[in-house]
């Protein structure tokens, strides 16, 4: 698997390391990734929080 990322072009393993740091962030949840003629062009997140 770290050998295939290290073949992915900058602009996709810079993607992929935003999404992780997205994921690391949140704890409860939705990261919808919006994709325009097979690219990401915008990254969502809707975080929900606990009270009890």
């Amino acid at each position: 698997m770290l050998a295939e990322l290290a073949q992915l072009p900058g602009e996709e393993l810079r993607l992929l390391l935003r999404v992780a740091e997205v994921l690391r962030r949140i704890e409860f949840g939705t990261v919808l990734l919006v994709v325009q003629d097979r690219k990401v062009v915008q990254i969502e997140l809707a975080e929900k929080f606990r009270l009890r």
